[in-house]
């Protein structure tokens, strides 16, 4: 865990004289695990408020599109430039929730498609309603894809299908788990779709009632 790492590097630390440069390394990984377990806790905290708060999430309007912006940005900066990353609006509705859960819906889903897919793949997310009414905001990664095996377990909390991968990327195994909360409170469902050596896709199907045209909500 990361407090187990940091443990250890402050032992190691107050045990031994270090070189300048061999003190620098250490604090280094001193703070890229503090900052892994800052990211653990507030997961925790989300997920805990998230399941303590059966209610049905408020139909307040949230523009998807404008939202795409922040997205992107957030995105890239994940990415650093190892990626193609592809937004696509094929829908200008809005969506009726809560914005900041609804933000940490997308961003996990994109957040994760970066993390697991290597360097030089592609990340596709959109957004778009279907003739049935249906909101569709979906994310494809051209990653290693996923064992159908697995895929029914994969909003479990701190399950990881490579966990040495998740750890690696910085994940906490929190963040399905975080949307599937998001997508219940929001009468929507988490689709995973997945071929081996393929990628995958993961879609949060919003039902009709929670999509209204731009018109309609001004």
């Amino acid at each position: 865990t990361p407090l187990t790492v940091l443990i250890g590097f402050l032992e190691t630390m107050q045990s031994i004289e270090l070189a300048p440069d061999q003190q620098n390394r250490y604090l280094d990984l001193m703070m890229t695990q503090s900052r892994r377990m800052k990211n653990l806790v507030e997961d925790l905290l989300t997920l805990a408020k998230l399941e303590a708060n059966s209610k049905v999430a408020a139909y307040t309007p949230f523009n998807v599109v404008a939202e795409m912006g922040p997205l992107r940005s957030d995105a890239e900066a994940l990415s650093k430039g190892k990626h193609l990353i592809d937004f696509s609006v094929e829908a200008t509705h809005l969506l009726m929730g809560e914005q900041r859960e609804l933000q940490s819906a997308f961003g996990n889903l994109i957040s994760n498609a970066i993390r697991y897919t290597p360097e030089g793949g592609s990340i596709s997310v959109k957004w778009s309603v279907g003739g049935d009414g249906y909101g569709e905001f979906s994310v494809t990664d051209t990653g290693p894809g996923i064992d159908s095996a697995h895929l029914a377990r994969l909003t479990e909390r701190f399950y990881r299908v490579d966990g040495s991968r998740s750890r690696d990327t910085g994940g906490t195994g929190l963040g399905l788990a975080i949307v599937k909360h998001i997508a219940t409170r929001h009468h929507a469902q988490l689709q995973i779709t997945s071929t081996l050596g393929k990628g995958s896709t993961f879609t949060l199907r919003f039902a009709p009632e929670r999509v209204r045209p731009v018109s309609a909500s001004l």
